[in-house]
């Protein structure tokens, strides 16, 4: 694959709130090997300093899957059990879920899952196999990001990369900036300012999905080396009715194949492939919804009515009708809600919601 050209960086938009010293944002990463015992456990140690507020565990192998399973704060007491989700009907975090080789886990998820205590925390994770089941003796790149507390304003970067010169095409590139304008109020709306840059990468205009995994997210990523990377392309993996993808929930912020969010331009545009106002308004939500995924965000309903998000305050229903009439303005709903003329507006978060994009410690 050729190597990514990065082009120009534009609009920026940054907080405006001057945090205490103690309350910065700034993160402490550290990067290290580890061999999981003979029962394929894998110990991560976490230090927490009496500041930190969040941490991010991204755990990676190169052949197999792995598994964030147990959380002990420093009193030795769980925190988290993956088994009492296991069979649940609420989704708190894929981390829990091997499937792919990387194993990203934001802890707390949820403002009730904290508060962190000072301290050495342990974080258990599981090498597997290819069918999923214990491997020992396995060696695992582990990264560790603690978290400073944010005060007033939160910031995210975020990079928009244009797949196969679509930076160059001004239907393209003009709706996905007045995209990102809107995006920009969406989430502005709950304390979270975008410092956006806009670049092209050298990669197929049919860009792959960044959960099944791609090492083109990884070029891309290397490069870039921070934030939230965003992939427009004409379509993704060829799907015609897939408007975006996130590579995890949470998303890593380290170069992985799963380190990026992927969105169509086409399924926007429609069939006269020409933006309305309400399709640029519609790629703005998907943009954010994505990112949404990728900081941790679950729908708060799937489309089968059986599964809901782990919050408290995003409303429970069980049929299309209800669902619609409940949740079609919530920017996590898990498709767009259209009319013949126009489509609902998805701007809405909960509190809950809003909580765990300010609890990811990609947001600073």
């Amino acid at each position: 694959m050729a190597t990514p050209l990065l082009l120009l960086a534009l609009g920026c938009l940054t907080g405006t709130t001057e945090p205490a010293v103690v309350c910065d944002g700034e993160v402490v990463t550290e990067t290290f090997s580890l061999k999981s015992d003979a029962d394929g456990v894998l110990e991560i140690p976490v230090t927490v300093d009496d500041n930190d507020d969040a941490f991010m565990i991204t755990t990676a192998r190169s052949a197999g899957t792995l598994s964030s399973d147990v959380i002990l704060d420093p009193e030795g007491s769980v925190r988290l059990d993956w088994e009492d989700w296991l069979s649940a009907r609420d989704s708190l975090t894929n981390a829990f879920f091997a499937t792919t080789e990387v194993s990203v886990l934001n802890w707390p998820v949820r403002d009730e899952d904290g508060p962190l205590t000072a301290g050495d925390w342990t974080v258990l994770a599981s090498t597997l196999d290819d069918e999923g089941y214990p491997k020992g003796r396995v060696d695992a790149d582990v990264t560790v990001v603690t978290r400073s507390c944010v005060q007033g304003r939160a910031s995210l970067i975020v990079t928009i990369a244009y797949a196969d010169s679509l930076d160059e095409d001004r239907e393209v590139s003009g709706a996905v900036e007045a995209a990102a304008e809107r995006w920009i109020e969406i989430y502005g709306a709950y304390g979270i300012d975008l410092d956006l840059r806009f670049v092209s990468a050298n990669i197929d205009g049919s860009v792959a999905e960044p959960l099944i995994g791609d090492e083109e997210y990884a070029a891309i990523y290397e490069e870039i080396g921070e934030g939230v990377v965003v992939v427009i392309g004409e379509d993704v993996a060829g799907f015609a009715d897939l408007y975006g993808e996130a590579g995890g929930i949470p998303g890593p912020y380290v170069a992985s194949s799963h380190s990026g969010v992927a969105v169509s331009w086409l399924i926007h545009a429609g069939t006269d492939a020409a933006f309305s106002d309400d399709e640029v308004q519609v790629l703005a939500e998907t943009m954010a919804h994505e990112v949404g995924h990728y900081l941790g965000l679950f729908h708060p309903v799937e489309s089968d009515w059986n599964y809901w998000d782990a919050l408290g305050d995003t409303k429970r229903c069980t049929a299309t009708g209800a669902c619609e009439a409940a949740l079609a303005d919530n920017l996590m709903f898990p498709y767009p809600v259209c009319g013949a003329n126009s489509c609902t507006a998805q701007t809405a978060l909960s509190d809950d919601q809003v909580g765990v994009l300010q609890l990811n410690v990609g947001v600073r």
